[in-house]
């Protein structure tokens, strides 16, 4: 168990990192254009959610004397720790912003951290400003040495970020998940491995928060040179994680001769589809995802821009360390529980309670928040995180149990693609959708400012560059107490503003309203999930009875299983749904051929009006654009392979009345 679930650890250390870096580090201390940020990430999300499916397929087809999913990770992983590092660290454009050094600059060479060099340092700056070296503190307009983004920068983004998600999330991520499915088919010792499971991810998400607190000490005001050395470590600790899962973890026996294999894509998803209780799981998932990671992409903004932080990024980390500690302490209580009481009442339940608070904390005006009221919102999502990963992770070993009875085939690949697939889209709803709304409504990086609130300035004197203020001070990239030594003392450093209100309201509407209305969508799904401890017993014992020649009842409909020998006739028709085998063969020729070039219609319609627009409406197309052409990677292959299969099917095969497993799909679903 615990050699499973320590690769978990470095997995997790990613998601921290990565997340919040692509802000921290691409929008607000790089300029990327907040719109040119969104339009990448939905266009790379949309690639890779096709690809998904492939790697999950493949995985439950293939085996090796390694067996199905191993392989994946030992090949893969290597080259997501590389994507990450280079994600995080884009080192060709962040130029000295981890070894900085401002002595080139006007009084640069008097150390503006020494109590006896500030009366120098300020004699100094006043002799800069009055002979014009260096502008006044509140001149109005300051020469800016922070272009926006070459469009190199967006071109490495774009690489990386589609290589760590390629690698890490579906080619590492889909063959682990579907590895913890079949390790073992135990009801209670599935809760038990998931539960270890989840202690290492949540220390994986402290490794780099511990580390980014410690670091933010070090670095007040260089985010940048937080998250690479943050990176490097993980990456150390990547390493051995893959040594531990390689040589501490075997796979089971059938997974080495081949079982499960010769079943087509088509077919595999089509009966994931008529699983009832996966697609309550489904509707039961996205919400409950978004909850955990809508604070992760928005508090950094909320902090800032809404609380008024100068110094956001040392809360930022303590409170993420606040949800991990509530999620270490929540998880031996809610193993217990899940034991106890069963799954989906403890999903129900906990997510009922937690639901009222976020609709509290939309209401409380932003400057208004007492910090420990955050600690609080952090400890309820870290509850949320811990029923996510232990009650969800193990709903679905049962839900491929349940499939296993019907199908007589072991399909964690596709099961746990969708699962990966769901994460990459919510990654679009919950990480572009709020940006493009931001940006719509007159987001400005960093507040309008070139540097200051972690965005390091070239000048160690500076706490904040901003038009119409400068924050002159002694210890300006040592501490953000330094006080200005122009200007209004106590004044509040411009780059936590923004200049709409508007910006706030979204980020308040998505971090805690929308998070409310997803936790009742949980407790809908929940109090509709039908597979409790006993169905699932029962489950297990049908499943025994059909491999020792019996017969068998389906729990859960009460209907005769009966399961259709796995020939290519009908591995062929079960390509199509009842109704569609009923039609003729030319309608049914020209209903899919139809279909296909509807797809392919959309597709060239939605390149060419991303080619045809221009000036910054063009970003919003193309980013809009990218998120419904994931919708027809899936639908094109689809359909294409649909038509190819029905052009090699005899009219005999199709003439065959719904076979017995054709019905039993109905029935399920």
């Amino acid at each position: 168990m615990c050699a499973y679930g320590f690769f978990r650890l470095p997995i997790s250390g990613y998601d921290l990192t990565v997340r919040p870096a692509r802000t921290a580090v691409y929008i607000e201390a790089l300029n990327q254009s907040i719109l040119t940020h969104a339009m990448i990430v939905s266009c790379c999300k949309s690639v890779d959610f096709l690809l998904g499916f492939l790697v999950g397929t493949t995985s439950d087809n293939v085996s090796t004397r390694w067996g199905r999913r191993k392989p994946w990770v030992v090949v893969c992983f290597p080259f997501a720790i590389v994507s990450m590092f280079l994600l995080v660290t884009p080192f060709p454009f962040s130029g000295d912003a981890v070894f900085s050094d401002s002595d080139d600059f006007p009084c640069g060479e008097i150390e503006p951290d020494s109590a006896t060099a500030c009366p120098a340092l300020e004699q100094c700056l006043v002799e800069m400003i009055a002979n014009g070296t260096l502008p006044a503190h509140n001149v109005s307009s300051v020469e800016s040495s922070n272009p926006p983004a070459p469009a190199a920068l967006s071109v490495w983004f774009a690489l990386f970020y589609f290589a760590y998600y390629f690698f890490s999330w579906t080619c590492t991520m889909i063959p682990y998940d579907a590895l913890g499915m079949e390790l073992t088919s135990d009801y209670s010792k599935r809760v038990s491995l998931f539960s270890v499971r989840v202690v290492f991810q949540f220390l994986g998400y402290a490794v780099p928060n511990a580390v980014g607190l410690v670091l933010s000490n070090i670095f007040p005001t260089n985010i940048i040179a937080v998250y690479a050395y943050t990176a490097l470590v993980l990456g150390i600790v990547s390493l051995a994680a893959l040594l531990v899962l390689g040589f501490g973890v075997s796979e089971r026996p059938e997974a080495k001769t081949g079982q499960g294999n010769e079943v087509p894509a088509v077919v595999a998803v089509r009966r994931a589809l008529c699983n009832r209780p996966y697609c309550i799981y489904l509707f039961i998932k996205f919400p409950i995802s978004l909850v955990s990671l809508l604070p992760v992409n928005l508090m950094s903004f909320f902090l800032r821009y809404g609380m008024k932080m100068e110094d956001w990024a040392s809360l930022y980390f303590t409170l993420v360390l606040v949800i991990l500690f509530a999620s270490l302490l929540g998880t031996p209580l809610v193993w217990y529980l899940t034991r106890r009481f069963g799954k989906r009442e403890v999903l129900m339940y906990v997510s009922g309670a937690c639901c009222p608070f976020f609709f509290a904390f939309f209401f409380v005006p932003p400057q208004s928040f007492p910090t420990a009221v955050i600690y609080i919102a952090g400890v309820f999502v870290g509850l949320l995180t811990v029923v996510m990963f232990v009650v969800l992770d193990s709903m679905l070993a049962d839900i491929i149990d349940y499939d296993a009875l019907h199908t007589g085939k072991r399909s964690e690949g596709v099961y746990t693609v969708a699962e990966t697939n769901l994460q990459q889209f919510i990654e679009v709803i919950g990480g572009v959708v709020p940006l493009l709304l931001m940006s719509a409504v007159g987001f400005e990086n960093n507040g309008g400012c070139e540097c200051g609130c972690g965005v390091a300035c070239d000048e160690a004197y500076m706490r904040w560059k901003c038009p119409g203020d400068i924050g002159y001070s002694c210890d300006g990239q040592s501490t953000f107490d330094s006080p200005p030594l122009f200007g209004e003392v106590g004044r509040q450093a411009p780059c936590v503003d923004q200049g709409s209100d508007a910006v706030v309201w979204i980020i308040r509407a998505f971090l805690f309203a929308l998070s409310g209305v997803c936790l009742l969508l949980v407790c809908l799904g929940a109090k509709i999930y039908p597979i409790t401890k006993a169905a699932h017993s029962a489950i297990l014992d049908a499943t025994e009875s059909l491999a020792a020649g019996g017969e068998a009842t389906d729990p859960l409909t009460g209907k005769a299983v009966v399961r259709s020998a796995a020939s290519h006739a009908q591995l062929r028709r079960e390509h199509f749904s009842a109704r569609e085998l009923s039609l003729s063969s030319h309608w049914l020729k020209t209903q899919l051929s139809g279909r296909l070039l509807l797809w392919l219609g959309a597709f060239i319609a939605i390149l060419a009006g991303m080619a045809a627009s221009g000036g910054e409406a063009r970003q919003y197309i193309v980013a809009i654009g990218a998120i419904c052409c994931s919708a027809l990677f899936v639908l094109v292959p689809w359909d294409a392979a649909r038509l190819q299969v029905l052009l090699k099917m005899s009219r005999a095969e199709r003439a065959v009345g719904p076979s017995a497993e054709e019905k039993d799909n109905s029935a399920r679903s």
